[in-house]
């Protein structure tokens, strides 16, 4: 017998503890439209989430159990899975990329975006296909791949394959016109199935995917300050101003990070922009405030950490400590962590890493 629903279950026991959405976000570190979404049934919820939400709402161990098989039907693959996510509301900025990716979806070129994890692909990409999804009478697939999640359970993995299984069948199926397929989140090892006449392809990755020929490959990089200010300002709906701008440069215009540091904002009545950038300043506990429920920075580095070879973890963990003083040697290995979306050339002939994976490239170690 199955448990209630699982958006039952946590309104419930949020009615139960007396608590508004604003209230259990502020406890939870979850946003208050994730909650809303849940609450809804328009969204399941991972580990990371019903960790927190058991937490904030003092969940005892029975009813944690009953939540996590509640939470384990709900991600349980329905029939609508290739659905297209919904686009947020707020996006903002990455016009010329938007631009470009429009353009090429309209050609018919296979498109790749590609970019450190948390740099905004999936939403860069959602946000464009949904305007225009018209073009397309076959409909539009999407699927995720989970390239750069963490390992998962046996049964969930089982649940992956299966998915892939379904768009193989999609495919075959045929459809009525033209149709778009997004896979969302593809590992380097893993090749996506070419695409059939009739079928546009978007992917998004860590890597360029240089195996896939005739690909229009567009690289996405950090925000523009500008654009990162703009966007925590479209998050929270507060002026942007200069401590805004000061947890946007703390965040190293990070779209993955902003959402975070927005989410902490609203969901904290009275919590400034200025007390978050104090925080935030602390290199040491900076990671940790960047990381609310399901949505982690140093989650989302380490499992691109946990994809390199051993050589190119040893190299990224000097390179933490020496920016640029990459031996003759290590040039392979250099080439691997441009690959994963976690090195980038400087102006000066030199190797850049972003600010936050430098402070998860010491924490987590060669």
């Amino acid at each position: 017998m199955h448990p209630p629903p699982l958006a039952v279950l946590i309104r419930a026991h949020r009615h139960a503890a007396r608590l508004t959405l604003h209230e259990l976000s502020a406890a939870s570190g979850i946003s208050v439209r994730a909650l809303g979404d849940l609450e809804r049934g328009q969204s399941t919820a991972r580990d990371r989430t019903l960790d927190a939400l058991a937490g904030a709402l003092g969940l005892g161990a029975d009813d944690r159990a009953v939540l996590t098989e509640a939470a384990a039907v709900a991600r349980a693959v329905p029939e609508d899975a290739f659905a297209l996510p919904r686009a947020v509301p707020d996006f903002t900025g990455r016009t010329e990329p938007a631009e470009l990716l429009a353009r090429a979806v309209r050609d018919g070129a296979p498109v790749i975006v590609h970019g450190m994890a948390g740099v905004g692909k999936t939403a860069l990409v959602v946000h464009t296909v949904s305007r225009t999804a018209g073009r397309f009478p076959g409909g539009v697939s999407f699927l995720d791949c989970r390239g750069t999640r963490p390992s998962r359970s046996g049964a969930e993995a089982g649940g992956a394959v299966d998915v892939a299984g379904r768009l193989r069948r999609t495919l075959a199926a045929g459809a009525r016109g033209r149709r778009l397929i997004v896979l969302d989140d593809v590992a380097g090892d893993l090749p996506p199935e070419p695409p059939r006449a009739g079928a546009a392809l978007v992917i998004t990755s860590r890597s360029p995917l240089p195996g896939i020929d005739g690909a229009v490959r567009i690289p996405l990089g950090p925000l523009p300050a500008g654009e990162s200010v703009a966007l925590l300002a479209a998050i929270t709906g507060a002026p942007a101003d200069a401590a805004m701008a000061a947890v946007a440069d703390y965040c190293g215009h990070l779209p993955l990070a902003l959402r975070i540091a927005g989410n902490r904002l609203t969901g904290r009545p009275g919590g400034t922009a200025a007390h978050l950038a104090d925080r935030l300043a602390d290199e040491d506990r900076r990671l940790a405030v960047l990381s609310a429920g399901d949505l982690s920075v140093e989650a989302a580095l380490a499992t691109s950490f946990g994809r390199l070879s051993a050589h190119a973890r040893s190299v990224i963990h000097r390179l933490a400590h020496a920016p640029g003083q990459v031996p003759a040697e290590a040039s392979p290995a250099i080439e691997e962590l441009r690959g994963a979306g976690l090195l980038a050339p400087a102006a000066d002939g030199r190797y850049r890493l972003h600010d936050l994976v430098r402070i998860a490239a010491r924490r987590l170690g060669p």
